[in-house]
């Protein structure tokens, strides 16, 4: 049964993303809100705590992870439109270039190496933090500045990050923690 908890974790994140965006659309924001993303949160951070503990941690687990965390937040953002649609349209041009950038690494990750990425480099996480922040900012609070600027500038520089780790590997890999590790990794390789 253990070896499965992790999976269970990716699973309930998968189905918070329903009432993430229900919960917008029948403006059931403050705490209740503030609680669906922490429940998430911690959803996210113990299926990888786990996985370690008791040795599952496999490429398909993080691969899952990553795209759990990529749909909940989505559904996150969907909730964000139904609940404070003039919050989404002003920061509309940030949100749709880092949802842009997530797409274009995913088909780029696809067409290269037949599946998507799962770094879970430090960039994406402190994203993955500035997001949460951001995202019990506004829907905990009605409160976007300074957070979604914050957290869409880091977005950014973590989907950049990402898709030059893409461009540099020559085959995929999971959990490289920055770009830096590829680049010593293929200078090495080449002194071969």
């Amino acid at each position: 049964m253990q070896r499965y908890l992790p999976w269970l974790l990716i699973w309930i994140r998968f189905l918070l993303t329903v009432p993430a965006v229900l919960f917008g659309v029948y403006g059931f924001t403050g705490s209740i809100y503030t609680v669906l993303l922490l429940l998430a949160a911690g959803t996210d951070y113990y299926d990888g705590v786990l996985a370690r503990k008791y040795g599952t941690e496999t490429a398909l687990l993080r691969q899952a992870d990553s795209i759990a965390d990529a749909v909940f937040f989505v559904g996150v953002l969907g909730g964000i439109w139904f609940a404070y649609p003039e919050i989404y349209t002003q920061y509309a041009l940030g949100i749709e270039l880092v949802v842009g950038l997530e797409m274009l690494r995913y088909v780029y990750d696809l067409a290269k190496f037949r599946r998507g990425a799962s770094y879970h480099a430090i960039s994406a996480k402190i994203f993955g933090v500035s997001l949460l922040v951001a995202s019990i900012a506004i829907m905990g609070f009605g409160i976007a500045f300074p957070f979604l600027p914050i957290a869409l500038a880091l977005g950014v520089i973590s989907e950049m990050e990402g898709l030059l780790m893409s461009i540099l590997l020559k085959e995929w890999t999971y959990n490289i923690r920055h770009v830096g590790i590829i680049i010593r990794l293929r200078n090495t390789q080449k002194n071969h």
